[in-house]
């Protein structure tokens, strides 16, 4: 049942990118009289759809057929992750697609600071903050009867939610349950250091896991805006021209917005102060 109902909000949406006109939609779960988005997407025939996942072998085969990125959202980093990614990739050959990089996409929280000593200082109580605070899901919400399918449990790939909220239950009465931030640095939840010390950790990541599209949380946790903006900007200033051009004198990036040609862009209008 949530399958369909995603599968048919889907349709819905992809209806209201394509379809240049007014129409009515009648679904099962979703009943429109009048569709009429406005502003409609500038890409044709829509922007690139990436469909974030956690695991689920019927979210790998969608993907494939619809020529979608697939999105893990990893909230315990690269090392955790793996295993999800590898199934992923042999499941894409399975199916007769390749290997390009860009098909994937991998959640991973970063701190960047000066100094891997200043980014221990720095990031620590964000980090601490979600990981002992924010994760707290009683194993049976975790993964409730029919969430899964009998083909995602045969797999054997298990959600890292419901592994989390299995080890929070079993640590609830151990007397020093919750992780420090060094534990979770040195199993990969969140990376950190130096700029040059972060964009070679990002690099082996995306090469090891063989993602093109890394999705990097900045703010995390009780991170206050300032903080924020400041790992935003070493990321940006300092990491990321590190990386850039990453896979791409092999592979093509289909799945990236294309921006409007310079002659279709609007010009901004001088104005007189």
């Amino acid at each position: 049942m949530l399958r369909e109902r995603y599968n048919e909000a889907h349709d819905l949406v992809k209806q209201c990118w394509t379809d240049d006109s007014t129409f009515a939609f009648h679904g099962r779960f979703n009943q429109q009289a009048y569709v009429n988005p406005w502003p409609r997407p500038l890409q044709k025939p829509h922007p690139p759809i990436w469909i974030p996942g956690g695991g689920s072998v019927e979210t790998w085969h969608w993907c494939a057929e619809m020529d979608y990125v697939y999105a893990y959202l990893s909230y315990f980093g690269y090392k955790a992750g793996r295993a999800t990614l590898d199934g992923f990739w042999e499941e894409m050959e399975r199916l007769g697609k390749d290997r390009n990089p860009f098909r994937a996409g991998f959640l991973q929280f970063v701190g960047v600071a000066d100094s891997e000593e200043e980014a221990l200082k720095l990031y620590r109580e964000p980090a601490e903050y979600f990981y002992n605070r924010c994760l707290h899901v009683d194993p049976r919400w975790a993964n409730p009867p029919g969430y899964i399918t009998e083909a995602t449990v045969r797999s054997k790939v298990v959600s890292q939610v419901q592994q989390a909220a299995v080890k929070a239950a079993q640590k609830v009465l151990e007397e020093h349950a919750m992780p420090t931030f060094e534990e979770m640095v040195d199993k990969g939840y969140v990376i950190i250091g130096s700029p040059d010390q972060v964009a070679e950790k990002l690099r082996e990541v995306a090469v090891e896991l063989n993602v093109g599209q890394l999705m990097l949380l900045l703010q995390f946790g009780n991170m206050n805006k300032d903080l924020a903006y400041y790992n935003t900007e070493m990321y940006a200033q300092k990491v990321k021209p590190q990386l850039d051009g990453l896979f791409e004198d092999e592979w093509e990036n289909r799945w990236w917005p294309k921006p409007l040609e310079t002659g279709s862009r609007a010009t901004p209008r001088e104005v007189t102060l």
